[in-house]
Parts: structure tokens; C-alpha cells; sequence
């Protein structure tokens, strides 16, 4: 794990080689005023402080704007400790939603709907904390969270493992063989196209133009890969999505770790958010 938390998306010291050759340039017949010099130093010095210290206001800052307009962007350099941090402050604002905003919507919808869970876990079993805190979060990670820097995860691998979840057994059926076989007619295409690469870069290009549409999809998708695990008493089961707001946030905050610090991030904040529930379920039972 301690190679995980990080992706370095530039060679280390590249701020700093670039500010020498500004003062290089500053000295001869052609290149910046000196004040300009002074400014675009101190400026890349901040930047090496900035990335160097974890500031959670402004990784919050980061966050808000990131879920107003998702973007795929780059990971960001972080050091291993700092990693942690940012997975124990996603850990944190996500029990806090579910503290001020789930855990009053599901007491309304308990009396209004007769919200009760159809699977309960049992925190006392070994296999428990193994489904739930082990192969639970490595599969929904890889199901949605593997495809949001892929175009081709996303267009034919990701629709069929969500059905998984979703539809019975003959529908995934047939809806892997028609993607396999769009899939094969695809590389088929690009393999003998001539103009493979420009298909390719504008298949690109759209995916990174719609990807706010692309993200939130994954989001809702594993928000309702979850509505199995409820049911109403009284009948009104369309209130049910009310109850999914932790995890259509949790989502959220998963596909964010997942683009700012890789999948195994995202995998290890849901193996700790799991455990959590675990624990929290033997002290008050």
C-alpha cells in the first residue's frame, strides 16, 4: 500500500528547472523583466509548499469545485502520509453527511414507508467482515471505479457489470454477447480503418467533453446497486432511492479518490468505510 496513494503525473523538480531557465533568460539580450522573474519564482515556490502540505480547506475547496464539474485532470503528488489524510477526510465528511443529512431522511422514510433492510449483516461472523470489508469493496471499486480514466472500460466492460448487479442472469447474458460483439466489430474497424488514430482521438475527445454525465453515471449506478438491500413494509417502494443518498455521496467522493489518487486508493477508503460500519454495528447493536 505504500506505493499506492500516490501518482506522479510530472518529473520531480520540473517547477523549480523551469524557474532557473527563466533567470538564464532574464540575464540575456531576450527574456523576462526581472520583476516578472521575482513574481514567476515566488509563484512556483508556493506551488512546492502547496504540494508539499496537506491543507484540508483547500482540499475541500478542490472537492466542491470537482462535483460541480467533474473532470478526468491528473492525480496529484502526494506524499504517503498525505494520502491518508485526504482518505481520513473523505472518511470524516462522509459520516458527517450521514450523520445531518441520511440518517434524518431514513428516520422520515421509516415511519413514512416502513424502511427496513432486506439483507442484514451480522458483525459477529468472520465471513461478515470478509464479504463486506474485503470482497465487497475490491468488486464494486473495479465495477465503478476502474472505467473512469478508460474510454474503452467504459464503453464495453462497465455496462455489463453493472447489469451483473442489476438484472438476472439471462439479460447479463445477452447483453454480453451484444457488447462482445460491438466490442469485436470496433477493433475489427480500428484495426483496418485508415483513419483509425483520428477515430480514436475524437472518441477521446467526446468522452472527455461528456465526462461530468460519464461520472455521475457511475455514481447513481452504485447508489442503486444498493436500493436490493431495502424494501418498504407498506408497499411504497419508490421512496426507497431517498434512502441511497450515503451512497450516491459516497460515490461521489469514491470516483474522486479514484481520479486524484488512483483505484487502490478508492479500494482502501471503501475496505476502511465497511470495517467502520462493522465496528460501529458491535458497539451499538
Amino acid at each position: 500500500m505504500s506505493q499506492v496513494l500516490t501518482e506522479n503525473t510530472s518529473p520531480a523538480g520540473s517547477g523549480d528547472h523551469q524557474a532557473q531557465e527563466m533567470i538564464v533568460a532574464s540575464n540575456g539580450s531576450v527574456g523576462l523583466p526581472g520583476q516578472a522573474v521575482k513574481q514567476t519564482i515566488a509563484h512556483t515556490n508556493e506551488q512546492a509548499i502547496s504540494s508539499a502540505d496537506f491543507d484540508w480547506r483547500r482540499e475541500l475547496r478542490e472537492l466542491v469545485a470537482f462535483l460541480r464539474k467533474p473532470v478526468r485532470g491528473h492525480a496529484t503528488v502526494l506524499t504517503l502520509r498525505q494520502g491518508w489524510r485526504r482518505i481520513a477526510l473523505m472518511l470524516a465528511l462522509n459520516f458527517c453527511f450521514i450523520v445531518i443529512v441520511t440518517l434524518p431522511i431514513n428516520a422520515a422514510l421509516y415511519h413514512w414507508a416502513g424502511l427496513d433492510e432486506s439483507v442484514k449483516s451480522d458483525a459477529t461472523k468472520i465471513s461478515e467482515w470478509g464479504t463486506v470489508a474485503l470482497i465487497g469493496p475490491l468488486l464494486e471499486e473495479l465495477v465503478f471505479r476502474a472505467g473512469l480514466r478508460q474510454v474503452k472500460y467504459s464503453l464495453f466492460v462497465a455496462p455489463v457489470l453493472i447489469a451483473m448487479l442489476h438484472a438476472d442472469k439471462m439479460f447479463v447474458l445477452i447483453m454480453a454477447g451484444i457488447w462482445l460483439s460491438i466490442a469485436a466489430a470496433d477493433a475489427i474497424r480500428l484495426r483496418y480503418a485508415a483513419s483509425a488514430d483520428s477515430i480514436r482521438f475524437a472518441r477521446s475527445r467526446a468522452f472527455i467533453r461528456r465526462y461530468p454525465c460519464v461520472f455521475w453515471m457511475y455514481a447513481i449506478s452504485f447508489g442503486l446497486a444498493h436500493i436490493s438491500n431495502l424494501y418498504s413494509t407498506n408497499g411504497r417502494d419508490y421512496w426507497l432511492v431517498f434512502a441511497l443518498s450515503s451512497q450516491l455521496f459516497g460515490g461521489a467522493l469514491l470516483g474522486y479518490l479514484r481520479l486524484r489518487q488512483g483505484l487502490r486508493s478508492a479500494i482502501a477508503y471503501h475496505v476502511l468505510f465497511n470495517a467502520s460500519c462493522l465496528c460501529a454495528e458491535l458497539l451499538f447493536p
